[in-house]
């Protein structure tokens, strides 16, 4: 009997030709392209990572904005331009910036948005043609706001995910927010749950919808992180105390946003 691995595996069930094309296949980067940062917020605050930010989402965040964050969601400017790029040449900016190192060393490589969940099937190919290329699998986590299905070949990857549901502070519609299947996945497969916070209401919502909820989610509290919606260190330093007493009254996990108050930035730091 053949013993195959996940590579041989993966290319057989998608039916992927034995050499992925990286002449040809591609994938929509936003403004931010690829660089090397240290993650700013949730389970892995602190930790060194490579950030990949893919163009595309299927929320706006609209009811974010914010003196500081005009366009409400902190990231809106990057991941709307789209950059079409093939695997090789997103292999060449990693290898400029000698990132392929930074992964070596266990950094972590991070799949945000936008909407990265969007590009899945895209992003699968690339995985694999990463691994053929380097030889090594890297570390991999999901910035996704938890409305798309991940396909169940992450888990062979060991792919996790940083989720960041969306309530109706952020100004979408509720049919498009919250999904109680996927959440249910994340659930099961031990996924982070960060949950930005603007005023009291929200944790009654979060309650009522991710935690002792009729869907059954059942969010585990040590799998919850409360963050400050802010879009600067100054408006950082405002609300977070009150969102680090919330955390503490709820026994959840609270998160900074590391990036705002090293940097006063939301993106390219």
């Amino acid at each position: 009997m053949v013993l195959y691995n996940f590579v041989d595996f993966f290319k057989s069930y998608y039916n992927i030709n034995y050499m992925i094309n990286c002449d040809k296949e591609t994938l929509f980067l936003s403004d931010d392209l690829v660089f090397f940062t240290i993650e700013g917020e949730g389970e892995y605050v602190g930790q060194p990572s490579v950030f990949m930010r893919m163009s595309m989402c299927n929320l706006t965040c609209k009811n974010f904005a914010s003196a500081d964050s005009p366009n409400g969601c902190d990231s809106f400017i990057s991941w709307s331009i789209k950059n079409k790029m093939t695997f090789n040449e997103i292999f060449d900016l990693y290898e400029k910036q000698n990132l392929i190192e930074k992964l070596k060393a266990n950094a972590i490589l991070k799949l945000t948005g936008g909407e990265p969940l969007i590009s899945q099937k895209q992003l699968l190919k690339f995985v694999y043609a990463f691994q053929e290329r380097y030889d090594f699998l890297p570390r991999i986590d999901f910035e996704t706001n938890a409305t798309i299905m991940p396909d169940d070949e992450w888990l062979n990857l060991n792919a996790t995910f940083t989720t960041s549901p969306k309530l109706t502070s952020n100004g979408d519609p509720e049919d498009k927010t919250y999904k109680p299947e996927v959440l249910k996945w994340h659930v099961d497969h031990f996924s982070g749950f960060k949950f930005v916070i603007n005023t009291s209401e929200d944790l009654d919502e979060i309650w009522r919808k991710y935690v002792n909820d009729k869907n059954g989610i059942n969010c585990p509290l040590n799998r919850i992180w409360f963050m400050p919606c802010c879009g600067s260190r100054t408006e950082h330093i405002e609300k977070a105390p009150a969102v680090a007493e919330y955390a503490k009254a709820l026994n959840v996990n609270f998160s900074p946003r590391l990036h705002l108050l090293l940097w006063d930035k939301a993106l390219k730091v």
